[in-house]
């Protein structure tokens, strides 16, 4: 049963894995494992239990931070290197001091419904600043992994059994205590949706998908352009402002496309938009997804 529930987060070839491993160490009787042998069948139930309950762009974070992604210990190392590198700043209780606080509000809607491994970019890259007088030596990779933790557990997240490491960062997404939730106002987005024009000659993208974050505001990665494709129409309209700052781009040629748009959400009732910053053809038609 236990195996059927993991399942449902598995791609086809980790199904038959699981399915070769289960049938090497059963003890069930000769029918059983006689069935369990039986791939195409066994594929066939693992593939029912595997159909989402929810439509989610394919290279969306498995975890979220409600799921105890670090270890107790992971934390209490990340407050030593928090009180070294960042206390002087951010405040010894992350209420923030020339540096802005690592909780609250304004922290939560900066970071929500993105990966973990954005905070984790951001802080490495950034942090301590450089012109910071007596800055000290680099932190290491190791020490900005522990920091998030303590970051993670002052803000209320639970501990779990295992440390987080770097290869997880991109697979946990940054949630509130209710769980995952619309991408907020003035994120950098990536949506799809049909390009079309308005009663008034606005162009905008209709049937268009639910927006999630994305760290690219001008070029898409293959894996992005492969999850948008992937995405089944949605029912949003959002207007497309700042056509001119995509260089080249010629929308009455795409009219009817179906398009992958990126740039910042403006969420207004009745007037969504998406202030335009990378545009690209998924496909010529804008039939169901």
């Amino acid at each position: 049963m236990v195996v059927l529930l993991y399942a449902s987060t598995c791609r086809l070839d980790e199904i038959d894995g699981m399915i070769n491993w289960f049938v090497r160490i059963s003890r069930f009787s000769d029918a059983v494992s006689h069935m369990l042998s039986n791939s195409a069948i066994v594929r066939i139930i693992f593939l029912a239990l595997s159909v989402p309950a929810v439509d989610a762009q394919s290279t969306a974070p498995g975890k979220t931070i409600l799921d105890g992604v670090y270890s107790n210990e992971q934390a209490t190392r990340g407050r030593a290197a928090y009180a070294a590198a960042c206390g002087k700043c951010h405040g010894s209780a992350l209420e923030g001091i020339s540096a802005p606080a690592l909780l609250g509000d304004r922290f939560f809607e900066r970071w929500r419904e993105a990966p973990i491994e954005l905070i984790y970019s951001f802080i490495r890259q950034s942090m301590p600043p450089t012109f910071e007088a007596n800055a000290g030596p680099r932190v290491s990779d190791r020490n900005y992994l522990d920091i998030l933790t303590y970051i993670l557990k002052v803000n209320g997240y639970r501990a779990g059994p295992s440390e987080l490491t770097s290869d997880l960062l991109g697979n946990v997404m940054f949630v509130g205590k209710n769980g995952p939730q619309p991408i907020p106002d003035g994120a950098l987005a990536v949506t799809a949706g049909c390009l079309s024009q308005d009663q008034d000659g606005t162009w905008i993208l209709n049937n268009a998908t639910e927006p999630v974050r994305t760290q690219e505001e001008t070029t898409s990665t293959p894996a992005e352009l492969k999850a948008s494709s992937e995405k089944r129409s949605g029912t949003l309209t959002f207007r497309l402002a700042t056509l001119d700052a995509v260089p080249d781009f010629a929308p009455d040629t795409h009219k009817g496309h179906r398009m992958q748009a990126k740039g910042y959400l403006v969420r207004q009732p009745n007037a969504e938009r998406i202030q335009l910053s990378a545009i690209e053809m998924l496909s010529s038609t804008c039939g169901a997804q």
